[in-house]
């Protein structure tokens, strides 16, 4: 499939004179992240006379609520792509200015005894599925099963050929998981309990799941070849913003990215300091952060809107509308808007 997307015509317009932008990333490897830690995204707005607060350390809960639902005019957002689909999905008015990927451990787990070696022989398996109440999205739910699927279809299986087992938990709406290291956790319990067959965990907190509890590895979704099997939350990652700011203000959605340009290519240089700038946006040990995103860490917060990533997130948005996560269907080319990275890319 190749999706081709165009740029529409702007009005010439007068910049909008702007005092405040907003920004949130989620605890996993993002070039956000490592911008954020050096401290260059304060400096380059800070030099414009502009103020960049934190989404997640605002006392409002309607301001951390935007992370999830970019409710907040001059939000810029990188992570998980499911949040994004949704508020894209309930009409919310948003730019996909950038997409990086990081590839991950994406397992399916089992217990070591359990005679499970392959995807077909989970065929009549109990498989373990977190449903969160308290969530605008339950994107673990979402996350979940979209590793399950693509699990299962590596062996020929459906989830007609399963038992998809709910494991509930209540989860505040912001609940920062997979930063205290907690992600995974009841389905983890859930599988060495016994109660389950099967999970599906991530990153470097699964890893971590995985060692700590000597959980054996099924598959790694996270290493197939294909890289459209590798696609789920984090795969693409969407870097958003409101459309708004994205027209009236391309120049400091350029800035805005360029500086996430110059985190990327730092990092290639400085692994040891990438890995622990990430472990501890995981709370995790540098050897779980090694395990979980693998030697070319460094060399993997890139920015662009290369087919391959396009395709990913229409992937990714076809399915959460195919299992019911997302409300109504749209135009994924609609959703992207190329100029502020072609601005940011010749700065």
């Amino acid at each position: 499939m190749t999706l081709r997307f165009e740029a529409p015509e702007r009005p010439i317009v007068q910049p909008a004179a702007v005092s405040e932008l907003w920004y949130t990333r989620c605890p996993v490897p993002t070039a956000s992240g490592i911008a954020l830690e050096l401290g260059w995204l304060a400096h380059e707005f800070d030099r414009l006379g502009i103020k960049l607060s934190s989404v997640r350390d605002s006392d409002v809960a309607d301001v951390r609520l935007a992370h999830f639902s970019h409710t907040l005019p001059g939000l810029f957002r990188e992570g998980g792509n499911i949040p994004a689909i949704w508020a894209r999905s309930n009409g919310q008015d948003t730019s996909v200015v950038a997409l990086t990927w990081v590839d991950e451990y994406q397992a399916i787990l089992v217990r070591p005894e359990s005679g499970i070696a392959t995807p077909a022989d989970l065929r009549g398996a109990r498989i373990g599925l977190p449903r969160q109440t308290g969530q605008r999205i339950d994107f673990a739910r979402a996350m979940s099963l979209r590793g399950i699927v693509s699990a299962l279809e590596l062996g020929g299986l459906t989830t007609q050929n399963v038992a998809l087992i709910d494991i509930a938990s209540e989860q505040p709406v912001f609940a920062g998981a997979e930063r205290n290291g907690s992600f995974h956790q009841l389905e983890v319990e859930a599988l060495v309990a016994g109660h389950v067959d099967a999970i599906y965990v991530k990153g470097a907190v699964g890893r971590g799941s995985a060692r700590e509890h000597r959980l054996a590895t099924l598959v790694d979704l996270g290493r197939h070849p294909d890289p459209l099997v590798r696609v789920n939350n984090g795969n693409p990652r969407p870097v958003t913003v409101d459309r708004r700011t994205a027209r009236e203000r391309p120049d400091l959605v350029a800035r805005y990215l360029s500086v996430l340009i110059r985190a990327a290519n730092w990092a290639k240089d400085h692994a040891s300091e990438v890995t622990a700038i990430v472990a501890r946006e995981v709370n995790r040990l540098p050897d779980d952060v090694h395990a979980g995103y693998g030697p070319d860490l460094s060399r993997s917060f890139g920015l662009d809107l290369s087919p391959r990533r396009v395709v990913g997130l229409a992937r990714q948005k076809d399915f959460l509308l195919h299992w019911g996560f997302i409300p109504h269907d749209f135009d994924i080319n609609g959703w992207i808007d190329d100029v502020p990275l072609s601005i940011a890319q010749g700065l």
